[in-house]
């Protein structure tokens, strides 16, 4: 029974994450996407997924930073970013499983620089990789929800990437 209600709710967090990118400014996605990473955390929790949980954690409290440093300039800092790198460098080592357990939080850090600095291109194509990375970790773990967000996610951004470069 609880795997079931962890698949719902992992469900009901990627389908927050879809309104998100359809927001038009920068605050109200990550807004969305703080929601969809608590409903991920809570995802990972029951189904015994530490990793996962331990990066969504981290997620919320980084998009949390994001939009406060955006507010105010004197959070917007390179220290700051060094300072979530660190983070999830040690979350890594005290976290490590097994290779797999690694995937989420390689994909945090990949993601962390371009969401840091905003540039959607990046983001995108960035986000195409860490779909990839956060694919093999729900197969892992066994998390039918993440598959199935994870591989419509690679769809969607792989079809923007792509009409992106042919626009070019």
């Amino acid at each position: 029974m609880i795997y079931i209600i962890s698949q719902f709710i992992g469900f009901a967090a990627f389908f927050v994450s879809i309104f998100a990118y359809h927001k038009n400014k920068k605050e109200k996605i990550l807004g969305n996407m703080v929601i969809s990473n608590i409903l991920n955390l809570i995802h990972y929790l029951l189904l015994g997924a530490y990793t996962g949980c331990i990066t969504k954690g981290l997620a919320i409290f980084r998009d949390s930073f994001i939009i406060m440093k955006d507010r105010n300039k004197k959070y917007n800092k390179s220290i700051y970013l060094y300072i979530f790198i660190i983070a999830y460098i040690i979350v890594s080592i005290f976290a490590y499983k097994n290779i797999w357990s690694l995937f989420p939080l390689i994909a945090a850090i990949i993601y962390l620089i371009p969401i840091w600095n905003g540039n959607q291109k990046v983001v995108k194509q960035t986000a195409l990789l860490c779909y990839f990375l956060w694919l093999a970790y729900n197969i892992f773990v066994v998390s039918i929800a993440g598959i199935i967000s994870n591989v419509i996610s690679i769809i969607s951004t792989g079809i923007a990437v792509y009409n992106k470069k042919i626009m070019k």
